[in-house]
Order: structure tokens, then C-alpha cells, then sequence
């Protein structure tokens, strides 16, 4: 199909090719309508409370004839046949099947049954929609309910723990901060990892926009994600797509999974209005454990002795020690308190208005959040946002028309300290902040009391805007047009005054301005054809997307007055500028073909071509696709009558390849940059890149085997996945000799990357009665990444780095061990080498296993929700310098060498710092955890009451959120989360959230 597609160059040969092939899947439809004749069966399908089904679909087993429920849940059904029976099926509903014959009175008056079984709740999958019964791909998703349990600021952070194959990692803890999705491993060795986000059907990147990642490595809060600036209680759910059959339809971007976001609609009925408001605290979930002041100074003062020295008082000297000759030794500050030891005050409101009619529905509504922060001195948050949309079907039923727009805007100021947040924390317990009265102590580069003045500032706008289409030609045919536009400015600029930075420094400004300008357009066209004992959908559309990036970065110094150093043209002097700007277009043709035989046999393929401006021409275009099955078998006859204990059975399995672009723009060209300084008033150019037209996609095939069960009424749910993907042709920047005039080029590397894991879920409904029930979750990962194949490795850039056979996420460093009569350090050497090898493997950051537990109470109105998250992992830590500094260190190195014999893996304390140490195994500890991740509690008042004071919802809850983590707190880290705090990131642990809230509808 997409080649056909390509050979079709001039729009009009396009459009008559569509036309035609219209015309051939239509031409059933009206042969049916022309033949069938004989009475005409009329009705109303509607729930037990009398409210209409629209959309069930009605029809009459083996034939052709079948109908869909309009708004009302009126339907109008003509057969030739004078008897026979009518099969009324409805997502979450009981099928019903009832005789018609001439004798029956007309119109029909049919009620469904709720049908309990989650099996039947919609699952939203690549541009459509179908059940979790009949979903042959491999599917995880989180609704509005589970989502507003939970006082979270970034949408992904819903996500921690609650799904199979998905790892989320709060990178930093601060209002703002960056969250790191993984979906099934990473694929990729240096190209991007991230999935694709798609929000309302627009593609959102939810990368830092352009420079803004140069600008967020000196930002205490780290690059800033544009899906901050989402409110999560617009969201109605969220979706992860996560093997071939889900995936493969969106081709090229899919290889590390999508993510599908939906914002709240409109929905027919009375108008309503509902608020939200709460209140709430945040402090840190845990503090480092540190040295308190007698460990330090016995510490340092034990390091002198070893050496063979004698701390001087004075500044000349080369021994010189004040923190153990000039200042107290006696009074101390807890600079984690200090630095982490703030409360945050939090205050949220969500107001919406929803209602319509069955033609016709909207929903308005507007947030506010102010967030304060657990840093020093006076940093907050604050994000307000806009979202409206509008849903219009015509009488007739074959038009309908969905238009949706979001504006939200954040800002984010911060104390921004001038050095790295880690040299602060670990100052010395004992040092003063000032040296004499209002003059700052900078003997250690830092001072945290000055560094409060320094200060960024964050402001994000993001507009979101989706207009949807689709016409009903015939029951069975409908064309669908999609168009978006995502427009996202990120502004950025820190200020750092005289006062906040070492004595002779000028103060300076880094100003960066960033955005993204996405418009995507996706025409469509739905085929849908029942058979005798089965169901053919068709689906054919293409994608064209035009994403601008652009960025400036500028730093000016020379501020005359620096109460204007947020005005660029205040600064005197611009000391480095950088500008950038990227153009990304996208075009593709993509198509899907399910059948459903019996209910219980479902074939599922899809197919996608790609053309991307990231590759050369002749490696533009890329062809991705998958097969997907599922067979029903707990519906077979000989298993209900041989294991009627099994209520439910599916196996499925699926192959596919997808694709991976997640590369820099114009890679293939020779480019020219601005030669830096200015030479008699005029800057050159120099070449910026090295021209290499002949990389191409990365391709991920991924195979998936699994089966679902359910048991005893399908009250026990259990799913069980085995994943395997293989990634090959590596994008990366290859190294070469800088003879040649620059580091690396663009290429494609014979490698093979195979991710495999099993992924358990188990959902259960415990306790089932009147007034009191309990449900449970469970869910389990066991992933492994290896790098499979390399031709020419052991002559390749990464043969120290990598390892055949091992994680691409190897940890390596230097070997260490200890003289026990010595207490020296002694390192191993490279094979035939005197050296010391720093390539040793000493682990992975992959994770071991990661996964979710929650349970959910209900008794009478009043419901609680308790979830863990627990993951087996490992990390650096932040033993950033040998015993013996004059900084603080974690309490693990208290375990250093003191006695000769003793047997231990940190050398002595010495004055002499040892750069080796930090980068050894010495330095990685076992960050594996389980966290209180969430508990809520809310009660509902009782319908008697609402309606004395006409109101359709009143509750009130109360919400926490990483409340207990279990883990070695001996590990150097500031958070197993998170990670330590070093010189290389601002690591700002999570932190802890208590809310109190009151939620109304009228």
C-alpha cells in the first residue's frame, strides 16, 4: 500500500485513487440496500436507569445487516426475514439476544445489563478504539480516578509503579523537574530513548525545547519538560502502547512506545459545574545521611596524623585547616536541613462546566497551583491553565465535528546556587557563613547563605489545539480528518548578583529563549463490514507534520545597575550567544486490517511508511509494520465444560518492526558555524559538521507472546508477557581522529541491542458486598538489556565502554581494594599494562526488577486507595572525594581503613585527595527500595443529603504521596529514586505530600 502511495506524485492521482478504492468497499453496502426488503424492526436500547445507549450496535447473526443506537438509543433495522433473533451488544454491558417475528409490538423497549467485568472497558489503541477483551496488542492505561488520588504537579508522575514494562524515574524532586519515562528497556545507544507523546491526537515533544537543555544544566531544577505545564486533573486517561501490534501503526517514532494522553470532553445532559480545591504541605521524603561534627573533625583530623602532619592556622601554609584550627569545634549546622529542610506550601482549584444535549456538548474549565518549595529562601511554583472543548453531531447522525484547545502557562523561581547543589550540602559541619561581620566565608568555593541570591526563572506557555471531523458516508464508511497545532515557549534566565558569587567575580545573566511550533494533519478513512460469523475493520490515512524548533542562548555581563539584570540590554558586555533554529517535516501513510471471527479468533495487522528530513535523500522513507493475534480459547466449548474454574482465557502474540529518528536535525549536511571571536570587527565561519548522507533508520523488531486469565468470574485477572525486541543499525556519533577537523560524524554502527523481559500483572476483586469492598493490583517487571551483536567491536570507539553479552547501561570505574596493612588505596591495571584500567564493569543502571502493589477499600461512602512502589537497583553515589577532605561526607565512610589488618573497601583518611576514589566501585551502592508511593482517603456524603442542598456531589479527601521508603539509608544518595547529588546535576530528592481537599458538583 505505500509504495502505491508513492507512486502517486500529483495530488489529483491521489485523491482519485482514494476515491476509487472507496468506491470498491462501498459497493456491498449498496448491493445490501438495494436487495433487502420485508418488515422493519424499530426500538430504544437503553440502561437499567432508563438512560439511552448510544452507539450499541444492534444487529441479526448471520447476515449482514446490523445498525448502531443514535443519541437517544433509538436504532431503525429493515430485514427480509419475518423471524429471527436481534443481538444487542454494548461496551461494559451484558450481550442480549431477543426474538423478533410479525407478532410483536414495535418500538422495542430493550434494557442492558451492566457487565462488571473490566474485560469490556474501552481500550484506546493507535487512532481508534476497541476492548481490552478483543485488544490483541500489548496495553497499559490509568484513568481520571486513579489519576486525582494522587497530588501530583506532572502528569507522568501517575505513572510511578502502576504499569508492566514501564519504569519512571523522578529524576528531581522540585515543582518543575524532569520525569524519565522507559518503556521496555532502551533500545538505542546514543540516539534519543524517550516514547512518543501524543495528546488528543498531537504529537508533543516532551524534550527540553531547543537550548534549553544547555541553559537547565545550571538550573537546581534541571532541563525543563514542556508536559509540566499540563494539569493532570484535565486528563481523562492516559495510555501506553508498548509492543509491535499497539505501536507499529505510528511506524518510525514508535520503537520506545507511545503514549497517548486524552483530555476530559464534553458529555450530553444536564449542565454542571464542578470545583476542586485543596491545601497541602511538601517537605523532603528523606534527609542524606551525613556526618555530624565530632565524625567530621575525627575524620579530618586522623587524615593529618596519617599523613604525618599538622594542621596550621595559617592561609600561607600548605596544611592550612581552618575548620580544625580557626573555626568552632563545638557549634555545627545541619546543611541538609539547611538546604532541603523547607515547607512547601501547596494550594490547587480546578473549576469546569460541562453539559449539552445530544447533539451538541461542551466542557470549559481553568486551573490555578501554587507550589511552594523545600529550597531556601523564597522559591515557588505557579501554573494557570485555560482547556475548552466542543462536540457537535448533526440530526442525522453523520456529521460530528470535536474541537479542543488547551493554553497553560507555569513559572518556576528558584534559589539557583552559582556552583553545583551538592558542594553545599556537603560543607563542612562546622563552617561559618561569615568570616567577620557581613563578610561572607568563600574559603570553599560556595557560600549558601550569599548563593541564595542567585535565582532562576522558568516561564512556559503551551497551547494545544486538535480539530476532529468525520462524515458518515454509508453505516459502515466514514471519512475522519485530524489537524493539530502545538506551539510551546520555554523562557529561562538566571541572575547572578555580585553578592551571590566569589569575591572579584562580575555578576552575570544567561538568558534562554526557546519554542517549538508543531502542526500535524492526518486524513482518514473507516471501513467496517460484518459477516455471517465475523467483523472486517479497515482503516487507511496518512500524517503530515511540520515541526519548527528554535532556541537563542545569550550571557551578558557588565550590569551597571543589577537591579536590571533581567533586561539583555542592561548587560555591557555579551559574553557568549548562541542561536539555532531546526525545521523537522514528517510525512507517512499508514493502514490497519482487523478481524474478528466468532468473538473469539482476531487477526490485527498494520502497516506504515515513513519519510523524515533527518536522513538523506534515498534514505528518507522507512517501511514499518506488525501482525498481531489473539485467540479466545477460554470460549472454546471443551474448555467450559473441562476447566469451568476458568472464566476467561486469551492468547495473543505479535511481530512487528518499528523505528527510531530520534536524532539531530541536518546530521547528513555539511554545515557552517560563526567562528566565535570577531576578527577586525567581522566573525567567520568554520565547519560545524562533517556530511555523512548514508545513515539511516534504526529498526526495533519486537516479538511478544502472552496469555491472560481470569478466573472464579474473572474476580482474579492475570496477565503474563514475554517481550523480546532487537534494535540494530545504532544511530550514533561516531568518533574519529580530530586530525581530521572535527570529533565524530553521524552513522549507522552494526550493532544489535536485545531487550527482553516478562511483565505480570495480577488485578483482583477481594471482597465483594453491599457495603463494604476490595480490590487489589499487582504488577512486576523483569527486564534485561544486552548489547547481542557488534561486528568489528573490539576495534570500535565503545570496546572499553561496552561489553558483548552485557548491559548497555554498564557502570564502569576503577577496581579497588584496600592494603590491609597499609590502608592505601591500590587500584588493578589493565592486562600488560602498568596503568590503572578505568574501564572495569562494575554494574548496570537497569534495574533488576521494578513493579507496583495497591489496594482500594470501600466501605459504605467512604473509600481508601494505599499503593507501594518497589524497584532492585543500583547507583552512583556521592563520595565525590577520598576520607579526608575538608567536606562532608555520607556516613558509610565511616567504615574507612584505621587499623592495620583491618579488612574494609575505603582506604584511610588522608589530606591527599585520591581522584580514582570516586569513580570506583566504592562509589555505587544498592539503591533498591519500596515507597509509600500514595494514600488517600476521601468520603462521600450520601445522596438523602445532596439533594436537600441540590447538589450532585460533595467529598472531601485527604491525600499523601511518598510517605515511608524502605532502603539501605547507609547507600551515599540522596534519594534511591532519585540518585546523589554530584558535581555533574543538581539532584534534588522527591519530595513529601500531604493535601486536604474539597471536591463539589452542581
Amino acid at each position: 500500500m505505500a509504495a502505491l502511495w508513492l507512486k502517486f506524485r500529483n495530488p489529483y492521482q491521489i485523491r482519485t485513487f482514494l476515491l476509487l478504492v472507496i468506491t470498491l468497499l462501498s459497493l456491498p453496502q449498496y448491493y445490501l440496500f438495494a436487495q433487502t426488503s420485508g418488515q422493519l424492526i424499530t426500538g430504544t436500547v437503553t440502561d437499567s436507569y432508563g438512560k439511552p445507549l448510544p452507539g450499541a450496535t444492534v444487529r441479526i447473526p448471520n447476515t449482514n445487516t446490523s445498525t448502531l443506537t443514535d443519541k437517544e438509543g433509538h436504532f431503525t433495522i429493515k430485514t427480509a426475514n419475518q423471524s429471527g433473533t436481534l443481538t444487542i451488544t454494548f461496551i461494559s454491558f451484558k450481550t442480549l439476544e431477543i426474538p423478533f417475528n410479525p407478532s410483536i409490538k414495535y418500538p422495542l423497549k430493550i434494557v442492558l445489563e451492566t457487565n462488571e467485568s473490566t474485560l469490556n472497558e474501552v481500550q484506546v489503541i493507535g487512532y481508534g478504539q476497541t476492548t481490552k477483551k478483543l485488544n490483541t496488542g500489548s496495553i497499559s492505561a490509568i484513568t481520571a480516578v486513579q489519576i486525582e488520588k494522587q497530588p501530583i504537579a506532572n502528569i507522568l508522575s501517575a505513572l510511578s509503579g502502576r504499569m508492566p514494562g514501564v519504569f519512571v524515574q523522578t529524576t528531581n524532586g522540585l515543582p518543575g523537574g524532569n520525569i524519565n519515562v522507559q518503556i521496555r528497556g532502551k533500545g538505542s545507544i546514543a540516539a534519543g530513548t524517550n516514547p512518543l507523546y501524543i495528546i488528543d491526537g498531537v504529537p508533543m515533544d516532551a524534550n527540553a525545547a531547543g537550548l534549553s537543555a544547555a541553559i537547565g544544566a545550571s538550573n537546581i531544577a534541571g532541563a525543563t519538560s514542556p508536559l509540566n505545564s499540563l494539569n493532570p486533573a484535565d486528563i481523562e486517561s492516559i495510555t501506553v502502547l508498548k509492543d509491535a501490534d499497539a505501536t507499529a501503526i505510528y511506524g518510525s517514532r514508535a520503537t520506545n512506545g507511545v503514549v497517548l494522553i486524552a483530555t476530559k470532553k464534553g458529555k450530553s445532559g444536564k449542565t454542571q459545574i464542578e470545583l476542586n480545591v485543596s491545601q497541602g504541605i511538601n517537605q523532603v521524603a528523606n534527609y542524606p545521611r551525613l556526618l555530624n561534627l565530632d565524625q567530621y573533625l575525627q575524620i579530618r583530623r586522623e587524615a593529618f596524623a596519617n599523613d604525618g602532619k599538622i594542621p596550621s592556622s595559617d592561609p600561607n601554609s600548605a596544611n592550612y585547616a581552618p575548620d580544625l584550627t580557626v573555626w568552632s569545634q563545638t557549634e555545627s549546622t545541619d546543611w541538609a536541613k539547611h538546604f532541603l529542610g523547607n515547607t512547601g506550601q501547596m494550594s490547587n482549584m480546578q473549576l469546569s462546566i460541562s453539559g449539552g444535549d445530544e447533539s451538541t456538548n461542551f466542557n470549559f474549565g481553568g486551573n490555578y497551583r501554587n507550589e511552594g518549595t523545600i529550597l531556601p529562601g523564597n522559591s515557588n511554583y505557579k501554573r494557570g491553565g485555560l482547556r475548552a472543548t466542543f462536540q457537535h453531531t448533526s440530526k442525522n447522525k453523520k456529521f460530528y465535528l470535536q474541537f479542543a484547545n488547551s493554553l497553560n502557562l507555569d513559572g518556576n523561581s528558584l534559589y539557583n546556587p552559582s556552583l553545583s547543589f551538592s558542594a553545599g550540602l556537603l560543607l563542612p559541619p562546622n563552617y561559618p557563613v561569615y568570616e567577620s561581620p557581613g563578610v561572607f566565608n568563600w574559603y570553599a568555593g560556595t557560600n549558601p547563605i550569599a548563593e541564595i541570591n542567585a535565582r532562576s526563572k522558568t516561564r512556559t506557555d503551551n497551547t494545544i489545539s486538535n480539530v476532529l471531523m468525520r462524515y458518515t458516508v454509508l453505516p459502515d464508511l466514514a471519512f475522519r480528518v485530524s489537524a493539530g497545532y502545538n506551539k510551546n515557549n520555554l523562557n529561562q534566565v538566571q541572575l547572578y548578583p555580585t553578592r551571590s558569587l566569589y569575591p572579584g567575580t562580575d555578576s552575570y545573566s544567561i538568558f534562554g529563549m526557546n519554542s517549538n511550533r508543531s502542526v500535524i494533519f492526518e486524513p482518514q478513512v473507516d471501513y467496517v463490514r460484518s459477516f455471517k460469523d465475523g467483523k472486517v475493520s479497515l482503516l487507511l490515512g496518512g500524517t503530515y507534520q511540520n515541526k519548527v524548533t528554535e532556541g537563542q542562548l545569550i550571557r551578558g555581563t557588565g550590569f551597571s545597575n543589577e537591579g536590571l539584570m533581567e533586561n539583555m540590554a542592561s548587560a555591557g558586555t555579551i559574553t557568549a550567544r548562541t542561536n539555532s533554529y531546526t525545521q523537522y517535516k514528517y510525512v507517512s501513510v499508514f493502514g490497519r486490517i482487523n478481524y474478528v471471527w466468532k468473538d473469539r479468533y482476531i487477526v490485527n495487522a498494520t502497516m506504515r511508511r515513513d519519510g523524515s528530513s533527518r536522513f538523506a535523500d534515498g534514505n528518507q522513507f522507512g517501511n514499518f509494520g506488525s501482525v498481531g493475534a489473539a485467540w479466545l480459547f477460554a470460549d472454546e466449548p471443551w474448555v467450559k465444560n473441562k476447566l469451568s474454574f476458568l472464566s476467561y482465557g486469551k492468547l495473543r502474540s505479535s511481530y512487528g518492526l518499528t523505528g527510531n529518528d530520534q536524532i539531530t536535525d541536518y546530521q547528513y549536511l555539511s554545515t557552517y558555524g560563526n567562528g566565535g571571536s570577531p576578527y577586525q570587527g567581522v566573525i567567520g565561519l568554520v565547519p560545524s559538521r562533517i556530511s555523512n548522507a548514508n545513515f539511516h533508520w534504526e529498526t526495533t523488531r519486537k516479538l511478544e507472546f502472552a496469555i491472560e486469565l481470569g478466573f472464579l468470574k474473572n474476580r482474579i485477572l492475570l496477565n503474563v508477557n514475554h517481550y523480546r525486541n532487537s534494535s540494530d543499525d545504532q544511530l550514533v556519533n561516531y568518533a574519529i581522529p580530530r586530525m581530521t577537523g572535527f570529533a565524530s560524524y553521524q552513522a549507522n554502527l552494526p550493532a544489535v541491542i536485545r531487550n527482553t523481559g516478562w511483565e505480570f500483572e495480577l488485578n483482583t476483586r477481594n471482597v465483594e458486598g453491599k457495603l463494604f469492598n476490595w480490590t487489589s493490583s499487582f504488577n512486576i517487571t523483569l527486564p534485561k538489556t544486552l548489547l547481542k551483536s557488534f561486528e568489528g567491536f573490539e576495534s570500535s570507539s565503545y570496546a572499553q565502554t561496552l561489553q558483548l553479552g552485557y548491559d548497555i547501561s554498564r557502570v564502569y570505574g576503577t577496581q579497588l581494594t584496600v592494603d590491609p596493612a597499609t590502608g592505601k588505596a591500590v587500584y588493578d591495571t589493565a592486562p600488560g599494562s602498568a596503568s590503572v584500567y578505568e574501564y572495569f564493569k562494575i554494574g548496570k543502571q537497569t534495574p533488576d526488577f521494578y513493579g507496583g502493589l495497591g489496594n482500594t477499600f470501600q466501605y459504605g461512602n467512604w473509600s481508601m486507595d494505599v499503593f507501594f512502589q518497589f524497584a532492585k537497583q543500583m547507583g552512583r553515589g556521592g563520595l565525590e572525594s577520598s576520607p579526608g577532605q575538608p567536606t562532608n561526607y555520607y556516613v558509610g565512610i565511616l567504615d574507612r581503613w584505621r587499623n592495620s589488618g583491618q579488612v574494609t573497601d575505603i582506604p584511610k583518611a588522608s589530606i591527599v585527595n585520591d581522584s580514582k576514589f570516586q569513580y570506583s566501585q566504592v562509589n555505587y551502592f544498592d539503591t533498591s527500595y519500596l515507597r509509600l508511593k500514595n494514600v488517600g482517603l476521601s468520603y462521600s456524603f450520601p445522596k438523602r443529603l445532596l439533594d436537600r442542598i441540590n447538589m450532585q456531589q460533595l467529598k472531601v479527601y485527604v491525600q499523601g504521596q511518598n510517605l515511608l521508603t524502605y532502603w539501605d539509608k547507609n547507600a551515599a544518595v540522596l534519594d534511591p529514586e532519585s540518585g546523589a547529588a554530584n558535581s555533574a546535576q543538581s539532584n534534588v530528592p522527591p519530595v513529601k505530600s500531604f493535601v486536604i481537599g474539597l471536591q463539589l458538583t452542581f
